[in-house]
């Protein structure tokens, strides 16, 4: 055993794997915002309805596939398998040892994550440096792992460990450096938002941060438990383990939220409704809704007559053209339980309307709710007791599809939403883990949210970033299950894919803003989050280069071909983990007719994955070279709208600029 040579190879993959986390740690450079309220980069490119870009990746990925399994003399898996033999037998000087394990290396879950970065670099929207610069990427991610896989024979061979370079083990450590490879590539190369500037002022909830650990600790125990059952049981380590890989992070995280669930479940502490009934104000940001204005308005009228206390709506519409504003005034002058009124202003984004009707609200408890929504009867009576604790920042409802225009999609979504809603976030809630309330429906304090300049204006997600902010002032997030709210859902394929990119492109900004190399973590909202963020990144991705290579190693390798109905089996199987847990829950509420579209999960996934992809592709990217980001204090144009009624005073800073409250101006 050659220790020096051992030891420098160690250090090489500690000085690698530094290279993808130390540029993470310097600041965005083209956002001119303040860090808070305000962020100002170039606007998203949108997807053309014959998305060329998508098809493009798709195609770079298939014949990428067709040179992985036809090349011959030698092949790309065998020069990789030489590369890391030549390694391993250099610091074991063993090579009988190493070739037992070269032997079986099996390279096809590397090919499915270079794949991504290739394709992605190809596609996007940048020059030829930034292109270049990106690409280097894959050469740095086949080198981090070809020493990975050798130090990995090296540790079997020195002590006899079942340790091998074709396990659960290389599984992990391939989702580990796929994980920081791929974000450093997307934070150094797309135009992201700066890192936050709001104070951490989260309390050391030392348990959270326990739970969720040991919960992690267990999941990854019962994933490698089950890798090596099925691996003992089939007998292979081709087949079994060519896309259960892609599958880790999903199961990891569903084995994880399954005993934080079930502690939740057996200590749910839901306050009791009491006799006081505090007022609240609800805001409502509406753009051309006209068809379900009236609707929603109805519904809070109900809510507030069960509620019994004062009750406020106020309707912002953001330059509606379809007669938005006339049908709102109409509903709002029907309202028996609860007062209204209608704003109108020129168009400027969802988060501009929310915050001239944040300006406009006073009670201490504020409700968001969008205009295509239905508020459940009892969502005020169970919303509003939470606030007597004062840690808790928002709550957050049981979202379901709505009834009246049932759809493809409304069925899925159920399913989905039994899965998110009814298991994951319940499970989040206990370790302060909830990364977002979603904006269909929000119950928050008010005076954290306008001291921080409200809804954050020129990035998506800002119902995200706004859950993240509380979390940093020391707020906690909750879902209650007794709280129901009935979200609108797309009815064609291209509404679903678009507003599934705007999601994803949102996880693209929070994370940015919020990443803990940057920012500090601020409890396991931001550490956990951060880690499946980066993983599901090119995870997500290579889902859908896998059934193009799956198709090309079988017309390929005869091998394979006796096992194509198993790797279909699979892939399919593997992107419905989720309904493991959905399906009895919608045994429980009785979805029924939601499960007879079970068979039809792997589509509506594919497309989930494609409006990820698609988010990617619209992001704009960095020139090259890159700008050298400033200092952490900058200034914000003067003129800068951050909140209805305040403004951004020429020469001051971003953080300074933007804790005024509603009405008054920034100093």
């Amino acid at each position: 055993m050659d220790i020096t040579l051992l030891g420098m190879t160690v250090m090489l993959l500690v000085v690698m794997t530094a290279i993808c986390i130390l540029p993470q740690r310097a600041d965005s450079a083209e956002d001119s915002g303040d860090g808070r309220a305000v962020v100002l980069i170039p606007r998203p490119v949108p997807t053309s309805r014959h998305r060329p870009r998508t098809w493009a990746f798709l195609g770079i990925s298939a014949a990428l596939g067709l040179v992985f399994v036809g090349l011959r003399r030698p092949g790309l898996p065998q020069a990789y398998a030489a590369a890391v033999r030549a390694v391993a037998v250099a610091i074991t000087r063993d090579p009988a040892s190493v070739n037992g394990y070269v032997a079986r290396l099996r390279p096809a879950t590397l090919f499915l994550a270079v794949a991504y970065i290739i394709g992605i670099s190809l596609v996007c929207r940048a020059g030829p440096g930034r292109r270049l610069v990106m690409l280097s990427h894959a050469v740095l991610y086949v080198a981090m792992s070809v020493l990975a896989h050798a130090l990995m024979i090296v540790a079997g061979v020195a002590t006899g460990w079942l340790v091998a370079p074709f396990g659960i083990e290389a599984t992990l450590v391939n989702l580990l450096i796929g994980g920081i490879v791929v974000t450093r590539m997307t934070v150094t190369g797309f135009i992201l938002p700066r890192s936050t500037t709001v104070p951490r002022r989260r309390p050391r909830w030392i348990w959270d941060s326990v739970l969720a650990g040991c919960a992690i600790a267990c999941a990854i125990s019962l994933i490698i438990c089950t890798y090596a059952f099925t691996s003992t049981v089939s007998g292979s380590t081709g087949t079994w383990q060519l896309f259960l890989p892609l599958y880790a992070i999903s199961l990891l995280f569903a084995a994880m939220f399954a005993p934080l669930c079930l502690l939740w479940w057996l200590a749910p502490r839901l306050p009791v409704p009491g006799r006081n009934r505090p007022p609240v104000d609800i805001i409502v940001p509406a753009y051309n809704e006209a068809e379900n204005v009236a609707r929603l308005l109805a519904s809070v009228d109900a809510a507030a007559a069960r509620y019994a206390g004062p009750v406020r709506v106020i309707v912002s519409n953001d330059g509606s053209t379809d007669g938005t504003a006339a049908i709102a005034r109409a509903a709002v002058a029907r309202l028996q339980h609860a007062a209204g009124q209608v704003l109108t202003a020129p168009n400027a984004g969802q988060s501009m309307a929310l915050n001239r009707a944040l300006a406009l609200t006073s009670a201490d408890v504020v409700v968001r709710i969008d205009a295509d929504c239905v508020m459940g009867a009892d969502a005020l009576v169970y919303s509003v007791p939470w606030f007597a604790n004062p840690v808790i920042g928002s709550v957050g409802a049981m979202e379901e599809p709505r009834t009246d225009n049932t759809t493809w999609f409304h069925r899925l979504r159920t399913l989905e939403a039994l899965f998110q809603f009814r298991f994951a976030r319940l499970g989040q809630s206990l370790v302060d883990g909830v990364v977002v309330i979603p904006g269909t429906y929000t119950a928050f304090r008010r005076e954290p949210v306008v001291a921080i300049g409200g809804y954050p204006v020129g990035m998506n997600g800002e119902d995200n970033d706004l859950t993240m902010q509380l979390g940093r002032m020391g707020l906690r997030s909750v879902l209650d299950p007794r709280v129901r709210c009935y979200e609108d859902v797309p009815t064609s394929a291209a509404e679903f894919v678009e507003q599934r990119t705007r999601w994803a492109r949102g996880g693209f900004h929070t994370y940015a803003k919020h990443q803990p190399v940057r920012s500090g973590s601020a409890g396991p909202r931001v550490w956990l989050w951060t880690m499946r963020r980066s993983f599901s990144w090119f995870s997500l991705q290579a889902g859908m280069v896998a059934p193009i290579f799956m198709a090309e190693l079988a017309l390929t390798n005869p091998g394979y071909r006796s096992s194509i109905g198993v790797l279909a089996l699979l892939y399919v199987a593997g992107g419905a983990l989720p309904l493991a847990v959905s399906l009895p829950l919608a045994v429980r509420h009785r979805q029924w007719r939601s499960i007879a579209w079970v068979p039809t999960w792997f589509a509506f996934a594919f497309l989930r994955r494609l409006g990820t992809l698609e988010a990617a592709i619209s992001l704009p990217t960095r020139p090259f070279p890159a700008r050298v980001p400033v200092p952490a204090e900058r200034e914000v144009p003067a003129g800068t709208t951050v909140l209805a009624g305040t403004t951004v005073l020429a020469g001051t800073t971003g953080p300074a600029g933007t804790t005024g409250l509603a009405g008054r101006t920034a100093r």
